[in-house]
């Protein structure tokens, strides 16, 4: 995979991570905590996972 679309893919997964967290946000907001609790966590490790790949392909682009 180019360096290129290593960047675009972690941005788009920490994307769908932002808005999973949003939506346990919003779960909790309305009361349901265990759905909250399971939309936050997910959320919050493709937040992760995203920013992991997208740094890798940063750190990949300068290397060539």
């Amino acid at each position: 995979m180019s360096a290129e679309a290593l960047v675009g893919l972690g941005i788009t997964i920490a994307g769908l991570g932002f808005l999973g967290c949003l939506l346990g946000w919003a779960q909790h907001m309305r009361s349901v905590p265990e759905s909250a609790m399971l939309w936050l966590c997910a959320g919050g490790a493709c937040v992760i996972l995203g920013g992991i790949i997208a740094a890798a392909g940063r750190a990949k682009k300068g290397r060539e």
